[in-house]
């Protein structure tokens, strides 16, 4: 246990020193950043009005209470201000009171319809008006910030934090594959594993000395992209299975690397074409029908990428995580035996 323990300060030190072990750690932290900047906000993903609310544009308080129960509605003091509004991002309407027509204008942002199309803030002047005229009447127009029942069985989460965290995961153990894969090349290069051969650190201990950082990195970054990502309401037990079943893919991807590749650069040409096989099979997971994903079943990474979805979308059972889990490990143990000549000779 020593020598294990020894193995591993050594392989941290040594992966947080060298450039490739920084660029692993650190690249996932600004993946999380960029997929973070692109999750939608709730300006961007609920109705937006910009009303005008002093002078003689203004729209009667009424109407705007009755805006403010189903949209987020930013107050201006003139036309001029509500259209700086309208000029900027996001799906924004604009309301305001024209005393010469005796009416109200809803404008629609940036569209080419014009005035030929029937506007949000249109219908709700529509009811406000209606209700005064007929009190007591039945609603004739309705908004509702509830999801209908024919889309009710869909996520309320974007698909960016759900199918981008699962792609994230994959990566993860595509990059971490890298550093364990670095790290015994190296260590081929300086000669480091010919000195351990005359110490009392058996090759297990080695092996699983250099694969403790990785993995410690691994539970981490578990739980740095559930919160990164807002997906604080999946099951985090759930997360941590799937994630410690897809590190068996880091292994192998590390072991693989470890043992065909002599130097760092054939180390990172063999990364590169492994990242792209493994690319392919998360774009078919994506993109095939249905009826086709069978084409991408021989790739474990495929499926640490479905398993992953499915928890992150809220699909997923406890029995589904088992056996997509078990499948995970289950291809990669295949792999690890078709390959396994071939990684013991060039560990040898």
């Amino acid at each position: 246990m020593r020598q294990l323990v020894q193995t591993f300060l050594i392989d941290m030190r040594m992966s947080i020193r060298s450039f490739m072990g920084g660029f692993v750690v650190i690249v996932p932290i600004l993946i999380l950043v960029v997929l973070r900047a692109f999750i939608p906000s709730v300006e961007s993903t609920s109705a937006t009005f910009a009303v005008v609310v002093r002078g003689p544009n203004a729209v009667e308080p009424g109407l705007v209470d009755a805006l403010d129960q189903f949209a987020d509605v930013y107050q201006y003091d003139s036309v001029e201000e509500m259209d700086q509004k309208l000029r900027g991002t996001g799906s924004v309407e604009g309301l305001y009171w024209d005393p010469q027509a005796d009416q109200y204008v809803s404008v629609v942002e940036r569209t080419r319809q014009s005035n030929t199309i029937f506007s949000n803030g249109a219908r709700v002047v529509r009811q406000y008006t209606y209700a005064r005229m007929n009190a007591g009447a039945d609603r004739i127009t309705n908004f509702s910030h509830r999801v209908p029942p024919e889309l009710s069985d869909r996520t309320k989460l974007s698909p960016v934090a759900t199918v981008g965290g699962a792609i994230f995961f994959a990566y993860m153990s595509l990059m971490f594959g890298f550093l364990i894969g670095l790290s015994l090349v190296n260590d081929k290069e300086e000669g480091t594993d010919r000195a351990i051969k005359v110490t009392p650190v058996t090759k297990f201990d080695y092996f699983v000395g250099r694969s403790i950082f990785p993995f410690l990195l691994t539970l981490a970054y578990a739980i740095v992209g559930v919160l990164a990502l807002r997906l604080t309401s999946v099951d985090l037990l759930q997360t941590y299975v799937a994630a410690i079943a897809s590190f068996s893919v880091t292994l192998l991807i590390g072991l693989l690397l470890g043992g065909l590749a002599g130097n760092e650069n054939v180390a990172i040409g063999i990364g590169k074409l492994l990242g792209m096989v493994l690319a392919l099979s998360i774009l078919g997971g994506i993109l095939l029908p249905d009826g086709w994903t069978w084409a991408v079943w021989w790739s474990p990474i495929y499926w640490a990428f479905n398993v992953m979805r499915d928890i992150f979308t809220g699909v997923a059972t406890w029995a589904t995580v088992g056996w997509k889990s078990s499948v995970v490990v289950g291809v990669t143990g295949i792999y690890f035996l078709l390959l396994r000549g071939k990684i013991v000779k060039g560990l040898s």
